[in-house]
């Protein structure tokens, strides 16, 4: 009778015990653990990565998401981080539905937005895992999962008397804030925006910024859509200082702000104006004055950089008092005429039958 054949692993400088399974280099912080997960590997069926779930996703993050601007892939990390805390020391192999489902209950209170953005994460994370063979099924896609709705949008349209503030406080800020609220640019679009993207009554978004610790990067915009040119208002580029075409409006000079410098200007912006407004309720506030004033739905996409109207209608668009009065007034109107037109006379036939 053969003997059995004895395994070897040893502690390496890292404080892991290390050892070769079946041709796959495993490690673990305990004996244990060690031994945990070669009863795994010499089990039969799907191939059983070593790693966390913790662990997969840090492998997974830089090689999936390897595309994206830097600002778009830390916000990913940073859900994903807190998405998958309370079940991240868990082994791939051993997840069920009821380990996601624990992820998703932790995310109650976040964001309608925020959570469809962790549920798609682990979901592509998971469904890599069993591709490779180190999982039979994807837990994440169980169809009895449930995760929370999540809370709506909280960006809002200003009102007529926060509108006539923000024009009319002076402060170092108020250009920025007027470019966002009559030309609809956001953030990033604004900080990028040159002397030289402005002709006659109008400006050209044409670049973005984004931030890498506190320094600013300069990209293309969003989209391809975001790309436009848009109407600027006569008051608002009356504001503009003088300067060459290839300075940054927003500091005069050929540099863009950093953002600590932006974030503790606006807060301070804040303060002068003494309302709370984020730079996205300024440009919301824009979508609901063009569809107010009866802008042309297509007309309305250009403008705020959009490839068609669905975004416009699921999150910018805020029916304002001067629509709603419009369409009650047509309603009336519709239903008067109705009401004035004579009845229908009954005819003979119409009698008999």
């Amino acid at each position: 009778m053969p003997r059995p054949k004895t395994f070897h692993y040893r502690m390496q400088k890292d404080g892991y015990y290390h050892a070769e399974v079946n041709g796959h280099h495993v490690k673990a912080k305990t004996e244990a653990k060690l031994l945990e997960k070669k009863k795994q590997y010499e089990k039969k069926g799907a191939v059983v990565n070593p790693q966390t779930l913790t662990e997969y996703a840090a492998y997974w993050m830089p090689i999936h998401k390897a595309g994206v601007k830097p600002s778009t892939y830390n916000a990913y990390l940073s859900i994903l981080t807190a998405t998958i805390k309370p079940i991240g020391s868990i082994y791939l192999h051993a997840l069920t539905s009821d380990h996601i489902a624990e992820a998703f209950a932790a995310l109650n209170g976040k964001s309608a937005s925020y959570i469809h953005k962790a549920r798609i994460l682990l979901i592509e994370i998971l469904d890599s895992a069993t591709d490779a063979g180190y999982m039979e099924k994807n837990p994440a896609r169980a169809q009895s999962l449930r995760p929370p709705k999540g809370t709506k949008g909280t960006h809002r349209a200003i009102t007529p008397q926060e509108r006539a503030v923000i024009e009319f406080t002076p402060h170092r800020m108020r250009l920025a804030a007027l470019i966002m609220l009559y030309c609809g640019l956001r953030r990033g679009e604004l900080l990028g925006l040159q002397a030289g993207d402005i002709a006659g009554d109008t400006l050209t978004v044409r670049r973005a910024v984004y931030y890498v610790s506190n320094q600013p990067r300069l990209s293309e915009p969003k989209t391809a859509a975001s790309i436009r040119t848009v109407p600027a208002p006569d008051f608002v580029l009356r504001l503009l200082p003088k300067m060459t075409r290839d300075c940054f409006i927003l500091t005069g000079t050929r540099k863009p702000m950093t953002e600590q410098v932006f974030m503790r200007a606006w807060e301070n912006y804040n303060k002068a104006v003494g309302i709370s407004v984020r730079c996205h309720d300024l440009r919301h506030s824009y979508c609901t004055w063009l569809r107010d004033s009866g802008i042309d739905m297509h007309q309305a996409i250009i403008w705020m950089g959009h490839a068609d109207e669905k975004m416009i209608l699921r999150v910018y668009d805020h029916p304002g008092t001067d629509r709603e009065n419009a369409a009650k007034t047509a309603l009336f109107s519709a239903l008067s005429l109705r009401n004035a037109l004579p009845a229908k006379k009954e005819t003979t036939e119409t009698r008999t039958k």
